[in-house]
Order: C-alpha cells, then sequence, then structure tokens
C-alpha cells in the first residue's frame, strides 16, 4: 500500500468520528482539486466499478446495448456492465502493450455497440486517438478506464480527459489508494447534470463496509502479511475470502456477475481525507514507480522474462511474461519477495465465473495466452536498491 505513518492514527481517529461515516467537506474538497487536476466537473464516489456504473447510466446504457471492453481486465469492469441491463463484448488485446487490439475492436462492433470502455492497462496507455476515431465512424460513445493510469500523459495530455466520461479509481494498490474509493470525470458538458442527478440520489456506504475496510488495513499490516508467504498461512487467508470477511475487493456475488447492495454509493468523509493525503504524493509516487521500472528494463535486457514496455505513461505495475510463471512466483514467495499475479485469468480473479460474464473461452486467445504467462515484477513505494537487485537476481535465474 501507499500509506505513509499518518494513515493508522487518522483511519484509527476516525473510527470514533460520527462525519466520518458520511459524505461531507472532505469529499467536496476531493472533487475540487480533481476538477481543477482535469480541468472539468468530478465526482466521488465509493469505488472505480460504482464509478462505471454510473457512467454508463449517464450514457443512458440499458437493455439489449452492447458495451465494448478488453479482454485481460478485472471483473471490475464487465460487472457493472451487466449491473446495467447491458452485454460486455470482449476485445481482444495486443501482447506488447497489454491494451485493446483495433483490428478485433473493429471486427466485434455490431448494430448494438453503443461504448467502448477503453482500459489503459497498469499505466501504460491505449491507442486512445485511434479508438476515438474508431468510435466517431460508428458513432460510440467512449469511457476511459483509468483505474491504473492516474496522472498519465498522451502527448503532453491527461489520460481521462480524451474520452466522453473517465473513471478513477482508489482501491488497494492503485496509484493513489484510500482503501476504497473512485471517481466519476465528466469530460462532456452536455453529461454533466445527469451525472450529478444520479450522484445526488445515492445512499451512504454502509458503516459496516467501512469499518471492514479499515479492519482489514490493519489485520494485513499487523498479521495476514506475516502468515501469507507460509503455505498453512495461504491456506488460511483464502478459507476467509469466501465469507467475504477480510481483503473483500471482490466479494463473492461479484464472481457471478452479480451486484452487491453498497455498489454504487457515496464516498465516506474517512476515506475522502486519505484520497486528498494521497493525492498531494501523486507525482512523487508515479516518479519512483518509473525509476524501479527503468532498473527493471535496464537490468533485464535479453532475460527469458518479456517485460512489457518501457511507455510513456505511468507504472502501476511491471508486468512480465514467462511460460510458466508459477515457478517464479513460488520461489519470489520462498525468498519473501512480493511478486504479483495481476491479471492470470483473461478476466480477473481466478475463480470468476467467466460464462456468467459474458465471456467466451477461446474469443480473445491473445488474452488468454498473455494471462497464462503473467507475472508483476515488485515495484512497491519503498523498495531499495538491494531489493530491486534481489528481485533481479531471481529473475535472471531463470534465464
Amino acid at each position: 500500500m501507499n500509506f505513509m505513518s499518518t494513515t493508522p492514527k487518522l483511519l484509527f481517529k476516525g473510527l470514533f468520528q460520527r462525519e466520518s461515516f458520511v459524505s461531507g467537506k472532505s469529499v467536496a474538497e476531493l472533487q475540487e482539486k480533481l476538477s481543477q487536476y482535469f480541468n472539468t466537473k468530478v465526482f466521488a464516489v465509493n469505488s472505480g466499478r460504482s464509478a462505471i456504473y454510473l457512467a454508463l447510466k449517464t450514457l443512458g446504457i440499458g437493455h439489449g446495448d452492447e458495451v465494448l471492453i478488453q479482454a485481460y481486465t478485472c471483473n471490475a469492469v464487465p460487472n457493472p456492465v451487466l449491473w446495467s441491463g447491458a452485454v460486455p463484448v470482449y476485445v481482444d488485446i495486443e501482447e506488447s502493450t497489454l491494451n485493446m487490439d483495433l483490428a478485433d475492436l473493429k471486427k466485434k462492433i455490431s448494430g448494438s455497440s453503443k461504448v467502448i470502455i477503453v482500459q489503459h492497462t497498469f499505466g501504460n496507455p491505449a491507442k486512445i486517438r485511434e479508438i476515438l476515431k474508431i468510435a466517431e465512424q460508428y458513432k460510440l460513445k467512449v469511457i476511459e478506464d483509468c483505474a491504473h493510469s492516474l496522472g498519465a500523459k498522451v502527448d503532453s495530455k491527461l489520460l481521462g480527459t480524451f474520452g466522453d466520461l473517465a473513471i478513477l479509481s482508489f482501491g488497494r494498490e492503485k496509484i493513489v489508494s484510500s482503501l476504497s474509493g473512485g471517481a466519476l470525470v465528466v469530460n462532456d458538458p452536455a453529461l454533466q447534470e445527469k451525472a450529478e442527478g444520479l450522484i445526488s440520489e445515492l445512499k451512504n456506504l454502509p458503516k459496516r463496509k467501512i469499518v471492514q475496510e479499515i479492519a482489514n488495513y490493519f489485520s494485513w499490516r499487523v498479521l495476514f502479511r506475516r502468515i501469507h508467504p507460509k503455505k498453512w498461512g495461504s491456506i488460511f487467508i483464502r478459507y476467509l475470502y469466501q465469507f467475504d470477511s477480510i481483503n473483500v475487493v471482490t466479494s463473492q456475488k461479484e464472481l457471478s456477475g452479480l451486484r452487491p447492495s453498497w455498489y454504487p454509493s457515496k464516498m465516506p468523509e474517512i476515506l475522502a481525507k486519505l484520497a486528498l493525503q494521497e493525492f498531494e504524493k501523486i507525482e512523487s509516487y508515479n516518479h519512483k514507480r518509473a525509476e524501479i521500472a527503468e532498473k527493471y528494463f535496464q537490468r533485464l535486457k535479453g532475460s527469458k522474462v518479456k517485460l512489457i514496455g518501457p511507455h510513456e505513461g505511468v507504472y502501476l505495475r511491471v508486468v512480465g511474461l514467462y511460460p510458466k510463471p508459477q515457478i517464479i512466483l513460488e520461489e519470489a514467495k520462498k525468498r519473501k519477495l512480493a511478486f504479483g499475479n495481476w491479471y492470470n485469468s483473461v478476466v480477473y480473479p481466478e475463480g470468476v465465473h467467466l460464462a456468467r460474464l459474458g465471456y467466451r473461452s477461446g474469443s480473445c486467445p491473445t488474452a488468454e495466452q498473455v494471462a497464462s504467462q503473467t507475472l508483476n515484477l515488485p515495484n512497491y513505494l519503498g523498495m531499495t536498491d538491494i531489493e530491486v537487485e534481489r528481485v533481479v537476481s531471481l529473475v535472471r535465474s531463470f534465464g
């Protein structure tokens, strides 16, 4: 996580303040800062998937409509499409960028297509200008998914300012994290009034969900991150996942495309305070991650682990492809190195009901192949040069 020493104090203190659990001054301040940053109207909500759902409702998307999304994505993208009553249509990706393949995009546009959701995967900018031309040709609306790419630019223009709308995520392990949270960026002035109306009707996030997020933060900080590397600890944590009791990024309902009652909701004060605290550091965060990525690109040239990049965006994750990634991941765990597996499933996480999320096996072969080879090299903000060298040494040991 991105948090500095002030975070535990802020969270603990906030648990005993009634105003922490409703939307108030801090939410308004966050919206104002984001609106200034993007130079348009921005609304804070409780998650990125809520923002996608609200973006679709703002555009009037519903039953019978098709929404084009890329495979090699998180369930947080197709789920809001399903919740809106629309059908997600999966587009294959380019192996070199992990972003939408434009040739496959054109093939999958139909008379029912209404929207393209453009994912900038792990901070690597999609071919947004070309996609906008395709959207104009077929009279489609564009939503930019900037959950991974806050602060990234193309030709000095911020991602999130190209499409009709855009969404942000402040969830765990994002560019800016407030445990959970998100925002809807409305670039088209004609859509702002409708978006504001939808936001005004939202209820507060249930207090139990906020307390659960905070308890999860402290549980991982104090206990779970210590036992997770052990086999028994990993089994125990996976067991708890079944009951949505810890690490509830994806609830059990969402694995099958169902909508939990708290999506969408307003963003609570306590999480907005965290987001404000983190947003001030966005440039330094992105710079630090880019520095780590550059070290990997330089020191792993010729490695059998194929790194994705370099690119002009930001580096939420440094992704490598290897024929048998699990071997490397298991060795990394033994050496207590925090490798990751985003996305080791064509729709993440493993265990989602692909058919219920509208994915047909074999429809996006490149995405499926890439998912089977994916691993993430550590690039957390406190990483030292010695730790980078340990990662390089491990990767090099596999050729």
